[in-house]
């Protein structure tokens, strides 16, 4: 009856009181490394943010934790990772079952619970095997160069897999000897033991014995060595998991450096903003190292690495750690750059967030590297030539591209409306200093504003009162010019009275929506993408069959991976007649950066290929005639790459909005207007 199904627990087994022993040390090796890796990450400065929300976190983790799906982002090891997690899942509950039985007297494992685990089990340490297995090709065999290839690789990998086979080998020896009319149900175990068919019964016994307590010792092992060893991934990834980010992934951290002047205590020789010293990690940048466990997944995306540029967020994150162990080994706090890189090393990163997007640890590489830029930025003053005289142009003339006056004058030959302080409207534009100093892609702001005009809207521009909104200065670590700059903004806005702040830069948008609040700068903030979706799906605009294309949209950064903004921009030229919509290799959230971000729009650090060109490339691979993007530095930036590779004659760069006017068919000049032309003036 399958309710009698059952086996003896501890068969052939005695001084089952050693196996208690063993397992009580190898918690307390446990305990202790544990302890050890919590005390250093405390070492760390503080960080707040990451200390709220209690519910919120709790139920990431446990998400993340049912569903791996950070983990299963990249296929192969996903796959691997999935079978080796689930089944250890299994077995472990199975291991709970029997120990209740064994310990508290409890009578669980028999009848359909014993089989339905004795089934699990089986087919658990199968997979994990099988798991195992796939795991040690790719490293050993595959080798892809984004994965490094050492004995703390191989060992974890050898004891999880002799694990397996010493507890199959002990079951298979068990239903040799003692028989078991249940054994279909262990059928590799029962397979494992037909090798042992022709032992007599001393042998088959004390083999037996000498396996199981190997098994036992292999288990034990595992335990203690977890807090020393890659296994700590298993503790410091959910850990990582559950303090996360939550605030928006553009948000970076803000420093009040009028406050910090103005302190009691300041002291002008030891002034101290970002990170110089392996000292100045907060304790979640520790946690952040300590939970990197080298998969190269961010290798695979960085677009730097791909183009052979002298950068890597693996590297980064492990330069990190170093110094921090250099630290804690007693060597001193050491200045991070000149011990764990060199000074140009940060300067490759575009801080397109692809790393950050596909890692299973939810590591803040992008973060933490701006903390290092702007240490090297306001304290040690070094940065590369091109971009310090882009932030000097900037400080000096509010902008970093020319004199505030072209601005001006192109405005007035635009004729556009201009909201005077104190003014109102429903929609201000902002037009953004990439479009207003560059007479190439002035026609987005152009055609933006026959689109507002189309939709009816009652919409102005700042003038004027607009200068930048302080990206270029944040991402290069200019923290001081980037706070002087919101603060000018956001008193310049907030003196007109409007509903929505409309732009079609990615990166002001990022900076309005997510970083101005921390000022008190709290606005709607509308990039044009989901404004022109918005127009579209309501009737306000109502495109016409265009001429044919074949078009490929990308994905800003700033827009995608900051914002997740996806769907939109596509839905908007799958409703334009005429345009058939394919897409590039890496899109959406895998998207290839145009090489722009991080400042780099004015940087040429001349090493490798150029990331554009990679872009380009991809675009001409899926068939395009078109490439539309929803950002004037990606414009600018495909532009100059489709010029260098010769293909100017097939494929041209269009942003979103220029394509959506042309397919309503009004291309005729837009008449200026005299009341806003003398509001210019």
């Amino acid at each position: 009856m399958i309710g009698e199904a059952s086996r003896t627990i501890y068969w052939n087994i005695g001084g089952v009181w050693v196996m208690y022993l063993l397992f009580g040390l190898a918690l307390a090796a446990c305990g202790y490394g544990l302890w050890r890796r919590v005390r250093f990450w405390r070492a760390g400065k503080a960080d707040g943010e990451r200390l709220g929300d209690w519910g919120r976190r709790l139920w990431l983790l446990v998400a993340e934790l049912a569903t791996q799906r950070r983990v299963r982002g990249s296929r192969l090891p996903g796959v691997f990772h999935s079978l080796i997690f689930y089944s250890f899942l299994v077995l472990v509950v199975t291991t709970a079952v029997v120990a209740l039985d064994a310990d508290l007297h409890t009578s669980f494992f028999r009848g359909w619970l014993y089989l339905t685990l004795s089934v699990g089990a089986e087919l658990g340490g199968a997979l994990i095997l099988v798991g195992v297995g796939m795991a040690a090709w790719r490293r050993f065999v595959r080798r892809p160069e984004t994965l490094e290839r050492t004995w703390s690789d191989a060992w974890p990998l050898a004891l999880v897999g002799l694990l397996t086979l010493t507890g199959f080998l002990v079951e298979g020896l068990r239903i040799v000897e003692a028989g078991d009319a249940w054994r279909r149900f262990t059928p590799v175990g029962w397979g494992a033991g037909l090798l042992f068919a022709g032992l007599d019964g001393g042998t088959a016994r004390e083999l037996h014995r000498v396996l199981w307590w190997s098994h036992t010792a292999l288990a034990f092992a595992w335990i203690a060595s977890i807090p020393y060893t890659k296994f700590m991934h298993l503790l410091s990834l959910p850990a990582n998991v559950f303090f996360q980010k939550l605030r928006p992934h553009g948000e970076l951290r803000r420093v009040n450096i009028m406050e910090l002047l103005a302190a009691e205590d300041f002291d002008p020789d030891d002034f101290r903003l970002g990170v110089q010293t392996a000292a100045d990690f907060t304790w979640k940048q520790r946690l952040d190292f300590d939970a990197c466990i080298a998969c190269g997944r961010c290798e695979e995306v960085c677009p730097s690495t791909q183009a052979g540029h002298p950068f890597s967020p693996r590297q980064f994150i492990a330069g990190c750690l170093a110094a921090l162990d250099a630290k804690t080994n007693g060597g001193g706090p050491p200045a991070v750059v000149g011990t764990a890189f060199d000074q140009e090393f940060i300067w490759h990163c575009r801080t397109c967030m692809a790393c950050m997007e596909v890692c299973p640890a939810c590591i803040d590489h992008v973060d933490s590297l701006v903390e290092v830029r702007r240490n090297e930025v306001l304290v040690q003053g070094r940065i590369p030539a091109e971009a310090r005289d882009a932030l000097k142009l900037l400080e000096s003339a509010g902008n970093p591209f020319g004199p505030q006056n072209d601005r001006v004058e192109w405005i007035r030959e635009l004729g556009v409306p201009v909201v005077p302080a104190g003014g109102e409207c429903d929609v201000l534009l902002w037009i953004g200093c990439c479009i207003a100093f560059d007479p190439t892609k002035r026609r987005i702001a152009e055609d933006l504003c026959r689109l507002l005009d189309r939709c009816g809207m009652d919409w102005g521009i700042l003038g004027e009162d607009e200068r930048c909104c302080g990206d270029p200065a944040r991402v290069l670590g200019e923290e001081r010019l980037f706070q002087d700059a919101v603060k000018a903004q956001i008193e310049k806005i907030q003196s007109r009275r409007f509903k929505i702040l409309l732009t079609s830069c990615p990166h002001c948008y990022n900076v309005l929506k997510n970083e101005y609040p921390q000022f008190g700068g709290d606005f709607n903030v509308v990039h044009h993408s989901e404004f022109l979706h918005e127009m579209i799906w309501s009737g306000e605009l109502r495109p016409r069959p265009a001429r044919l294309r074949k078009v490929v949209y990308h994905d800003p950064c700033y827009l995608g991976r900051y914002q997740k903004i996806y769907d939109a921009p596509r839905q908007v030229l799958q409703s334009l007649a005429g345009c058939e919509v394919t897409e590039m290799r890496d899109a959406m959230d895998r998207s290839l950066c145009c090489g722009g971000g991080g400042g780099h729009f004015w940087m040429d650090l001349k090493e490798g290929e150029r990331i554009n060109n990679l872009r380009v490339r991809q675009a001409q691979e899926a068939g395009a005639d078109t490439i539309v993007t929803a950002c004037a530095y990606c414009k600018q930036m495909l532009d100059d790459s489709v010029k260098l590779t010769d293909l100017d004659e097939a494929i041209e760069v269009v942003d979103i909005a220029s394509l959506v006017l042309e397919s309503l068919a009004d291309r005729e000049q837009r008449p200026a207007r005299e009341d806003t032309a003398e509001a210019a003036s």
